[in-house]
């Protein structure tokens, strides 16, 4: 068995204690493997990174030959003793299940899968198109924050190098060798700072800043937008820009900025128990039973779920909530009393995004996709929200949870 190891960048250090915090229980890991099939291939490096004395280093165990491989294995073990965080790049799928498999034939036990487990790939993966990327794999992820590798090979390509470096020794293949694992490591480390996109779930508002300011769509037509500036837990490492549904945000760094149209008009808030109201066709409304008996029979009949409700005029600020009105969010009791266009749960096959600014190739695409994911809500955009930071706060979560999704 050959071993090496090298200190981790500063930066890099830095980095990670500022995404993840005290790093004195962490391991970053990452194997290299003679094939796909465990059962057949061998674990031949292993690379992994963690606090030791103080210092963020590298360790990298090589098996020189394959009769090798149980000792790197026992040699990962030790360096994870004591640790509790296991962090990696879709290990969850290959690299553990992988390890599992080779402990298990020398009768060893692996330490690596009670431990609590990051994967890098399944955090960011779900947002490859929010942030226009064309997949998922380590080395695109690197070249979406700007940085570009000197290892120019894929794991599967240095599968036969390795074996050429079994009979020859050749010490700059093991360079060679070592360099691509390291940077995997370095990789990891390095995109660690994306973490940030899927953080925005949990942006804070900045109520001093907040307000409902007057603007024109692209009509030309007057309307009003709320501005809600936003605060992040983590620092976005490029510019993001996002929207749908009427609803736009950027952000850079720290901070960032949602635009939000504000309906002003007439909407209904519907009784959710229609049987024991009447509609008055003549007044459009329902009323309660109790009041209803006061009222001509001419002039009432039993409420149906789609006729059950009260009109408000006012200025209203949009949900967006399960699709099935069987579902219930937390917005619903939050935002109390919500306002519809139409009956909860009913779609408007020709219904526009709030504030009506899609093209018609927008809402065509979107009418397919999302109209049946979520139903529209309005809530009143009054000062009592205006004012209160946790709603503003809630507001700008549920806002960017569902431009995330979109």
């Amino acid at each position: 068995m050959k071993t090496q190891k090298e200190p981790i960048p500063e930066q890099l250090k830095n980095l990670a204690e500022s995404c993840l915090g005290d790093l004195s229980d962490v391991v970053f890991f990452d194997i290299e493997t003679t094939g796909l099939s465990n059962k057949t291939a061998f674990v031949y490096l292993i690379g992994a990174a963690f606090l030791e004395g103080g210092s963020f280093v590298l360790h990298q165990y090589l098996a020189e030959d394959l009769s090798a491989e149980e000792a790197i294995l026992k040699a990962f073990s030790e360096c994870t003793k004591g640790k509790k965080k296991l962090i990696h790049f879709n290990g969850s799928t290959f690299d553990l299940p992988f390890l599992q498999a080779r402990y298990k034939k020398y009768g060893l036990d692996c330490s690596a899968s009670s431990m609590e487990q990051t994967d890098l790939y399944r955090r960011i993966s779900p947002l490859k198109n929010v942030l226009k990327l064309p997949n998922c794999k380590l080395k695109t992820l690197e070249e979406f924050l700007g940085n570009h590798r000197k290892d120019p090979f894929t794991g599967g390509e240095l599968i036969e190098l390795y074996h050429v470096y079994r009979r020859e020794r050749d010490e700059r293949l093991l360079k060679v060798l070592l360099l691509h694992n390291a940077e995997d490591i370095l990789g990891m480390l390095s995109i660690l700072s994306m973490l940030a996109y899927p953080a925005l779930s949990e942006a804070q508002a900045l109520p001093q800043e907040a307000e409902i300011s007057p603007c024109t769509d692209y009509a030309g037509k007057a309307q009003k937008e709320l501005l809600l500036p936003v605060h992040f837990v983590l620092s976005l490492p490029q510019p993001l820009a996002l929207n749908a549904d009427g609803i736009f945000f950027s952000g850079s760094g720290l901070t960032g900025l949602l635009k939000v149209p504000v309906f002003c008009g007439e909407l209904k808030y519907f009784y959710p128990d229609y049987k024991n109201y009447s509609y008055l066709p003549d007044e459009d409304c329902a009323i309660h039973k109790s009041v209803a008996i006061y009222v001509d029979k001419a002039h009432r009949v039993p409420a149906r779920p789609e006729t059950c409700y009260t009109r408000k005029t006012g200025e209203f600020l949009p949900l967006f909530l399960p699709g099935s009105s069987r579902e219930h969010a937390p917005e619903e009791a939050l935002f109390a009393p919500l306002f519809f266009r139409q009956t909860p749960g009913i779609q408007s096959p020709g219904r526009q995004p709030s504030g009506g600014q899609a093209s018609s190739g927008q809402r065509s695409s979107r009418q397919t996709a999302s109209h049946s994911a979520f139903r529209e809500g309005f809530f009143e955009a009054g000062d009592a929200f205006l004012k209160n930071p946790s709603l503003l706060s809630a507001y700008a979560v549920h806002l960017l949870a569902h431009l995330l999704k979109s």
